[in-house]
């Protein structure tokens, strides 16, 4: 069931989830305790409905990017053990493989001899859903994916 190509359509990172929670509760509290003169002597203004709208764009816009970072990315798994990758719009191959705990391996170093061996944990795989957990860095992730329509 593997075998084709797949496109991500969310991703799931804690991590990642804390720091927008926590962006959203500095714009949402900034400025507002303080007094004008404060404010200005603080952050060099005093029109902190501003200065909120700005980093409120700003946080929107980098949701947005991890948004369509996710909807530009799939995975195209092959019956030879060969993947190829595409992190929106970066586009690279891999070997494929289960190890013998049943986890995904990807790995670069058995096709190039260099690279990433990234494993995945595959919680749900079925004619119609692809839902991988990862652990890198320290981060971890969940990836759904469906799979491409003919």
């Amino acid at each position: 069931m593997l075998i084709r190509k797949w496109h991500a359509i969310s991703f799931d990172n804690p991590q990642m989830d804390e720091y927008f929670k926590e962006g959203q509760e500095y714009i949402d509290t900034v400025g507002k305790t303080a007094d004008a003169q404060t404010n200005e002597q603080l952050y060099g203004t005093s029109n902190m409905d501003s200065v909120r709208h700005v980093l409120q764009s700003r946080l929107d816009s980098v949701k947005g990017m991890q948004v369509q970072n996710v909807q530009d990315t799939w995975f195209d798994f092959r019956k030879n053990g060969l993947a190829i990758l595409n992190f929106s719009g970066s586009i690279d191959s891999t070997k494929w493989y289960f190890d013998d705990d049943g986890n995904l391996m990807l790995d670069e170093l058995k096709l190039k001899g260099s690279g990433d061996r990234i494993k995945m944990n595959i919680i749900e795989l079925n004619d119609t859903l692809l839902k991988l957990k990862f652990v890198e860095n320290g981060a971890m992730g969940t990836v759904t994916f469906h799979p491409e329509q003919n």
